[in-house]
């Protein structure tokens, strides 16, 4: 899983990293507190050093996976449900971004338990954050670990309300999760002699994402109702492998706009 790191630290403008390395882990900066660290802490007193002052940086951790490794394909197949996929996903992210872009967010399913990533209102989440705020410009001058601490939770706040969080309309939410899977697993696994396809086609990844217990789990609606696919091997024009094949259609679309190479 990724996690995120703060820490209040000098850094030279002259110098700032665009990444570094701590043990097996890799980190990046995002853009002083994900672009709003410069209106959240427009107060932040300045060290008496040429170029160099005190700002709160945002790493985000991952893990250390190689992209490059050629047996990652064979990991993605064997654990299509688990967290690698989506590992792999913001690790291949962040090796195109300096900035959290909203089709980063397509990895978080909305039947997630973690609160942290339940959407809330875009007004009411700045009227929970502004208190926190305020808080932790008060915290800065004495105490500064109480100031991070107020500071991370208002961004969890202001997170959930940004458009990104918010349900988009055409697509059931649930689906771009999935998207993601079957978009790294189909990348991992190349065809060899068709750079454009996999060796994986869309019908085997609809048995690998939605067969549980030799039937397809997926609802599908249809003229007016919903019912279940139930099928326990896909064709290639079942209604689950064209859902699948929209998704990640969409998913590229969301890439392109965002900069992340398809």
């Amino acid at each position: 899983m990724w996690c995120v790191r703060e820490q209040i630290v000098p850094v030279s403008t002259r110098s700032l990293p665009h990444s570094c390395v701590v043990g097996r882990f890799s980190l990046k900066p995002i853009s002083l507190f994900l672009t709003g660290a410069v209106g959240l802490f427009g107060s932040l007193r300045f060290v008496r050093s040429r170029n160099v002052f005190s700002v709160l940086l945002c790493f985000v951790v991952y893990k250390d996976i190689d992209l490059t490794n050629p047996e990652l394909g064979g990991e993605l197949l064997r654990n299509a449900r688990g967290d690698l996929p989506l590992d792999v996903w913001e690790k291949y992210f962040w090796e195109h971004s300096r900035y959290r872009r909203p089709v980063l967010a397509w990895r978080e399913d909305p039947s997630d338990p973690d609160p942290r990533f339940v959407p809330v209102d875009p007004q009411q989440a700045v009227d929970w954050a502004i208190g926190l705020v305020g808080d932790t410009i008060n915290y800065l001058p004495n105490s500064p670990e109480e100031a991070l601490m107020t500071a991370k939770r208002a961004w969890e706040i202001l997170v959930r309300g940004t458009s990104e969080c918010q349900p988009k309309r055409g697509q059931a939410a649930t689906m771009r999760p999935i998207a993601v899977r079957a978009y790294i697993i189909r990348k991992f696994n190349p065809h060899p002699n068709k750079p454009d396809e996999s060796i994986v086609t869309w019908a085997k990844l609809a048995d690998i994402l939605f067969v549980n217990n030799r039937e397809c789990s997926r609802k599908i609606r249809e003229k007016g109702r919903t019912r279940t696919c139930g099928l326990g091997r896909h064709q290639y024009d079942s209604a689950c492998v064209k859902a699948l094949i929209t998704a990640v259609t969409r998913l590229h679309i969301a890439m392109k706009h965002d900069g992340i190479p398809v």
